[in-house]
């Protein structure tokens, strides 16, 4: 897959980024613009060799300082993932839909500052894996989230996935073979994103 070879072919994210936009490389930008939230799955299962694939490249993905502090948890049972999809009030219906769902998980106390950063990192190189591979997926917020009961979905979720306190689940995401089509996703407008400066 082109994400992977990319990650195994540059070091650093720079390197890669550098690669894409200097070089000319748009193999990256045809994943961006495919990768769009899909929430509905056919009953098609996501295979091993497919997961696999996934995390070739996740577990590529950088950290700050490089520190070990990612934790994934694939759940692929049926009833596992109807439970699950109750994690907050709404939102996270569609999980209970999907093949397989990944919770994405960081270690606080390794990185007390970046936890956020590294977990939403990660993240994105799953969704980008999956579009890599012809899979789809959506991304379920947890921060700030409550279920039906009025639970934190972050205190909900650790009694459910048994994870420690140190541990903060940044989110799930489903992911599976789509039953929906989306047109490619637009970018915003560069003149009003992207300015210049000099110090």
């Amino acid at each position: 897959p082109l994400l992977l070879h990319l990650i195994k072919k540059n070091k650093s994210l720079s390197k890669i980024l550098y690669d894409i936009i200097i070089k000319g490389d748009i193999m990256f930008l045809d994943l961006a613009k495919k990768r769009r939230s899909i929430r509905k799955f056919t009953d098609k299962e996501v295979t091993d060799k497919e997961i696999k694939e996934i995390f070739e490249s996740v577990l590529r993905a950088p950290t700050a300082v490089h520190r070990d502090v990612m934790k994934y948890i694939l759940i692929k049972d049926k009833k596992s993932l109807e439970i699950l999809s109750k994690f907050k009030k709404s939102g996270a219906e569609f999980l209970k839909g999907s093949s397989l769902a990944i919770a994405v998980i960081s270690d606080k106390s390794l990185a007390k500052n970046t936890y956020h950063q590294d977990a939403c990192i990660g993240a994105t190189f799953i969704q980008l894996a999956c579009v890599d591979l012809g899979l789809s997926s959506t991304w379920a917020n947890v921060t700030d989230a409550k279920n039906e009961e009025g639970k934190a979905s972050q205190e909900y979720l650790h009694e459910l996935l048994n994870l420690d306190e140190k541990f903060n689940v940044e989110c799930i995401i489903g992911i599976g073979h789509g039953a929906e089509e989306k047109s490619e996703k637009e970018a915003w407008d560069y003149d009003t994103h992207v300015e210049e400066i000099v110090i």
